[in-house]
């Protein structure tokens, strides 16, 4: 059987084309071939991308925006070639369907346009002339924002297209990118690189993407101290490591495990609502197959409605399969099928102990739901599974929740605006930065507050021209 292999990097011009190969195979009759790289080129990689940093400082921030969106407008386009290359690429390395392809490419692509690039930085600044020059912001000063030189960035594998939405960050800023993706990441990052490329030679010098194994092809080296910022995506283990290794000149930032949860409250449990609350909560359940911080994990539903918890549950079962017709998941991992027939039975063995644990399971095994009385926060690692939990008052939540409180980000409310203010006033208290709909929940505004602070956390500083004449 042929394998296709695809070149999980793009290197920038100067560094010596590579002769050694490593590869993964990420799935049957695919495989990722990636450079066998030292630290030695590492540092290699830095010093050139430091180097040539000064090209990018000169093109104005404007021209940067419009080369990023020609790009992702390519994405967007049903017959560009690039497009097509994408979601053959994305199936295999990320695990998803090539449905499920098509909506994350179109969601992630519609926040890489110019007009959203530039709707990001003017919330960010008070001009995005300010990252070409000194701009006057009041009647003391002028000032400027300007990005580190080099940024690397390890992103992760879970969900396709942080990594370009990473990149793209450090680009605006305009400093030189080393982005090192997680293998469910690869393709878009890749060709996102090479098409920016095409677009404008300085991209060629300044930018960098290359994948290699983190468990194999590890590099205990401390990083040059020629990077100015790390940006780091994934477990507490992943961040720990890396973190041991950024030099003490360098920003860190760290983008750790999160986890999505989701509230129904009573009042979206009406006869004419209960459907379509379950059609939205299995929507932003299997959205990215559930590998995203942003997926819901548990989801609490609050008594007292015209539905009860038991009755909307069955509801909830009707639409995970629903969508699995319509949006099927990738197929699992020997990893996860194992996990998810751990989990199967694990809950089995409970209800023959006299568990009221209620199992729901898709036709394909696809997708499973546990309704389960006991409010303790649980997940699983398996694709499309969730725990439903009954409460008599979703104020009860706030406790259950603050067990868990580092691991929380987004969660998803169903409910009058008045329930969810209120409902996002008393978690904020413990920790929660993100509070929106099941259906916003999988998509976050380009200019959303990840882990409460600005996505351009650590890129930049702020250089102040004061005026000479004191006030």
């Amino acid at each position: 059987m042929s394998i296709s292999i695809f070149d999980a990097y793009i290197l920038p011009e100067g560094f010596q084309k590579p002769d050694s190969f490593n590869s993964v195979n990420p799935s049957q009759g695919f495989s990722v071939r990636y450079p066998r790289l030292v630290a030695s080129d590492h540092d290699t990689l830095v010093s050139i991308l430091a180097e040539a940093n000064s090209e990018i400082r000169r093109m104005p921030v404007s021209e940067i925006i419009q080369a990023v969106g020609n790009v992702s407008n390519r994405f967007m386009d049903q017959n560009d070639s690039l497009r097509k290359k994408a979601l053959e690429i994305m199936g295999p390395t990320a695990g998803i369907s090539s449905e499920m392809a098509e909506v994350i490419l179109a969601g992630m692509a519609k926040d890489w346009t110019s007009k959203r690039l530039t709707d990001l930085l003017n919330r960010e600044f008070a001009t995005p002339k300010m990252l070409d020059g000194f701009q006057r912001i009041d009647s003391g000063r002028k000032q400027m924002a300007y990005g580190l030189d080099v940024n690397f960035t390890v992103g992760s594998g879970t969900v396709p297209g942080v990594g370009v939405t990473a990149m793209i960050r450090g680009l605006l800023m305009k400093s030189s990118v080393l982005l090192k993706p997680g293998l469910g990441d690869v393709a878009l990052p890749v060709l996102f690189a090479r098409a920016l490329g095409e677009e404008h030679k300085v991209f060629r010098g300044c930018l960098g993407v290359v994948y290699w194994d983190g468990m194999k092809d590890r590099m205990d080296s401390q990083m040059s101290e020629k990077v100015g910022v790390v940006v780091a995506y994934g477990s507490d283990e992943t961040i720990n490591a890396i973190r041991s290794r950024v030099p003490v000149t360098a920003n860190f930032v760290a983008y750790r495990h999160r986890l999505g949860v989701g509230l129904v409250t009573r009042e979206a449990l009406s006869h004419e609502s209960a459907a379509d609350t379950a059609r939205s909560v299995a929507t932003s359940v299997s959205t990215f197959d559930q590998k995203g911080c942003v997926s819901p994990q548990v989801v609490y539903v609050e008594r007292g409605g015209k539905v009860a918890p038991e009755e909307w549950v069955e509801l909830l079962g009707m639409a995970m399969e629903k969508v699995e017709d319509n949006l099927p998941s990738g197929l699992a991992s020997t990893e996860e099928a194992i996990g998810t027939q751990q989990l199967h039975i694990a809950t089995e063995l409970s209800q023959g102990r006299g568990s009221e644990a209620l199992m729901l399971k898709g036709t394909s095994g696809s997708w499973t739901i546990i309704f389960d009385s006991e409010l303790a926060l649980k997940w699983s690692n398996c694709k499309r599974v969730v725990y439903v939990k009954p409460v008599s008052d979703l104020d009860k939540t706030r406790k259950i929740l603050s067990r868990s409180a580092s691991y929380l980000q987004t969660v998803a409310v169903e409910g009058t605006e008045n329930r969810r203010e209120a409902i996002a006033s008393s978690l904020s208290e413990i920790g929660v930065t993100r509070v929106t709909s099941f259906k916003r929940a999988p998509w976050p505004e380009p200019w959303w507050h990840q882990d409460g602070n600005s996505v351009f956390q650590g890129l930049y500083k702020l250089i102040d021209l004061e005026d000479s004449k004191p006030r």
